[in-house]
Order: C-alpha cells, then sequence, then structure tokens
C-alpha cells in the first residue's frame, strides 16, 4: 500500500511541476517567491476526493456555497501583484477549501481565512493542519466580519470576484495596505483584477489584468424592483 501511495504522490508532484512550468512561469509571473509557494502546496489536498485526478487543471475547481479552488495562473499573478513580504499580516476573504491560503502562508509571516460556510471552513482547518502550516488562522463566519479582531492587514486577497467594493474594506486594510479582488460587473465573475492601496484613509484603485473566476455571492449587488 504505501508504495502504491508513493506512486500516487510522484505523479501529483510531476504534474504541479508541470503545472509550474506550462501555466504559471509563462504568464507573466516572474516573482520567485510565489513561483515557490505554488510549488510547494499540494493543490490536490484542497479539491474534493473526486476531482483529484484533474486538479492540476488550467482552470477553477468548484466547490460548494459558491467557491473555488481558483485557477493557478490568476492566483499566481493576483499574489504576484500583492507582493507579499515574509513581514505581512494577510486575510484570504473567502477561503473555499483553503488552497490560496496554504500558498499564501509560505510567503507572509501570518494569515487569516474568513469563510461563512461551516463545511469548507471545516476543511480548509483540516487541509491546513494535515500539511503541518502553523501561521494560518481559519475563522467561520461572515466575510469581512468574522476576521475583524484580527485586523488591521497590510494584505488582503479575495477568493473569488466581487461585484462591488466591500463597504468595510478600509477599515480592515492598514494604511499602505493592499488587497486584490476581481471586480465584474453583476458579479458574473467575469472582469479584471484591480489592485486597491489605502492612502489617507481612502482606497485607490487601478485594474490590473483580465480573469475571470466565479463569484463571492455575498457580494452581488441586490437586484433593484420595477415599478
Amino acid at each position: 500500500m504505501s508504495s502504491i501511495n508513493s506512486a500516487s504522490e510522484s505523479g501529483f508532484d510531476a504534474r504541479r511541476g508541470t503545472m509550474v512550468d506550462s501555466q504559471i512561469r509563462t504568464n507573466k509571473v516572474t516573482d520567485e517567491a510565489v513561483i515557490e509557494a505554488i510549488e510547494g502546496v499540494a493543490r490536490e489536498s484542497f479539491v474534493p476526493d473526486q476531482l483529484r485526478g484533474v486538479a492540476y487543471v488550467d482552470d477553477d475547481i468548484a466547490l460548494e456555497g459558491g467557491r473555488c479552488v481558483m485557477e493557478p495562473r490568476v492566483l499566481a499573478r493576483m499574489l504576484q501583484t500583492l507582493s507579499p513580504g515574509s513581514n505581512s499580516h494577510a486575510l484570504v476573504v473567502g477561503a473555499g477549501s483553503g488552497y490560496a491560503t496554504a500558498v499564501l502562508s509560505r510567503i507572509a509571516q501570518t494569515v487569516v481565512a474568513e469563510e461563512s460556510v461551516e463545511g469548507l471552513a471545516a476543511v480548509a482547518s483540516e487541509g491546513i493542519e494535515a500539511l503541518g502550516i502553523t501561521n494560518v488562522v481559519i475563522e467561520q463566519g461572515e466575510l469581512m466580519s468574522a476576521a475583524a479582531e484580527h485586523g488591521p492587514f497590510d494584505i488582503v486577497l479575495f477568493g473569488g470576484a466581487l461585484a462591488q467594493v466591500p463597504e468595510r474594506l478600509a477599515d480592515f486594510l492598514e494604511e499602505g495596505g493592499r488587497a486584490i479582488a476581481v471586480m465584474s460587473e453583476a458579479g458574473e465573475g467575469y472582469g479584471a483584477a484591480t489592485l486597491f492601496t489605502k492612502y489617507g484613509g481612502h482606497l485607490g484603485e487601478v485594474s490590473v489584468f483580465d480573469a475571470a473566476i466565479p463569484a463571492l455571492p455575498e457580494f452581488d449587488v441586490p437586484k433593484a424592483f420595477n415599478f
């Protein structure tokens, strides 16, 4: 049995290496800290068992509650844009199964992750613990609320697209802090990865690159009623 498991792990390692070479390095990702972090996290550990065979496809992997395991190259470019450092205190909003959190934990000093879907928060906690990661806290609860006691943060990563900027984002960022999210009209997931930076208590923003990821339903724009 151990030889079978070893062969399986070796196969995933090879696929991870191929993913880094073909999906990450070839898509404008040059930050070696980000590349090494992605190379060091077993993506298959954060997908449902029945989908482990497609863990390294160049696509998002759907999870319950509108969450996803983010497409590797989009995650890599978002992290490169944020440019977290070894002293960063980071927040992941909409952690899903914990993959992006695990990757970020290999760069930042501390990472707090929020997840409102109870089952996914449990999966994320189990996955983080199984990999022996000790600088992560998973908070289950309302997004942009559950992690408030741990803030402010210098880095915020949103695990899905947003139809609107959360009202409390500036409060969660320290002065000079940075946040990144894919902003999309009507929350359909297709839009632009946008970098927000807090200056003088206010948020500046700049679009960085086009991206498409599933939307976080908590940040949908309320539908207006026509009379």
